[in-house]
């Protein structure tokens, strides 16, 4: 019977906020609720000691280059609140080993907090990745991705290849010494992340929020929150 109640248990999931409400947070709240669970918005203000049961790092502004040793971009505002408030979350999920999804900006501050560096415009660092970035590409345009055996994300998206949008203009750089790389593009572009020794640890470069209508992009929230529910 314990068992049983655990199953239908709704695990609250923590979800990093923007200062400017974006539809990729929306539709990411959106896909917590959908599959399983219950979605909080976190903020800066928000205590630390919330008793989450996984944490959601999802996109937007880029994270400050500082945290990685590099100059920042002129006339660009950063969200330094939200980058602290982001790496005090992921060195609590690290210490409790709270199950970890990153969308795109997550992702790569998953790759920062952890030691690793970004690419701050990647169209400069890989010929070939001047991806179309007006609103039609970001709804249309798709990329291939070659995923690594033996890695959670391939367990979970079942292929070696598949296609995937791109919203992104920053990219993982150098990959922290805790993480392995289990996606790229075929020109090098890494486009996903993780963790070994931790329950679920999982950074994407995409945004498969805005992909849920083919399933095995599903099945990225639907085993996320399957880890977050024990």
């Amino acid at each position: 019977m314990q068992e049983k109640t655990l199953k239908k248990k709704k695990p609250l999931i923590g979800i990093t906020k923007p200062k400017n409400l974006i539809s990729a947070y929306w539709m990411i709240y959106f896909c917590i609720w959908l599959f399983g669970g219950e979605p909080k918005g976190l903020s800066p203000e928000d205590p630390l000691d919330m008793d989450i049961d996984g944490l959601v790092v999802g996109g937007g502004t880029d994270v400050f280059p500082g945290l990685f040793q590099k100059d920042p971009k002129q006339n660009y505002l950063y969200d330094h609140d939200r980058d602290e408030m982001e790496i005090a979350w992921l060195t609590r999920a690290n210490n409790e080993n709270i199950p970890v999804l990153g969308i795109c900006r997550g992702s790569q501050m998953m790759n920062v907090m952890n030691g690793g560096t970004l690419h701050i415009d990647v169209s400069e660092v890989y010929e070939e990745a001047k991806y179309p970035n007006h609103l039609l590409a970001y709804i249309f345009y798709r990329k291939r991705i070659d995923i690594r055996e033996n890695t959670l994300l391939k367990d979970i998206l079942d292929c070696e290849h598949c296609k995937v949008n791109s919203m992104h203009k920053q990219s993982i750089e150098i990959i922290a010494d805790k993480l392995l790389v289990s996606a790229k593009e075929p020109i090098g572009v890494v486009q996903a992340i993780e963790k070994r020794d931790h329950k679920f640890y999982l950074g994407v470069q995409f945004h498969p929020e805005f992909l849920i209508y083919r399933s095995k992009f599903r099945r990225i929230f639907t085993s996320f929150i399957a880890a977050a529910r024990f």
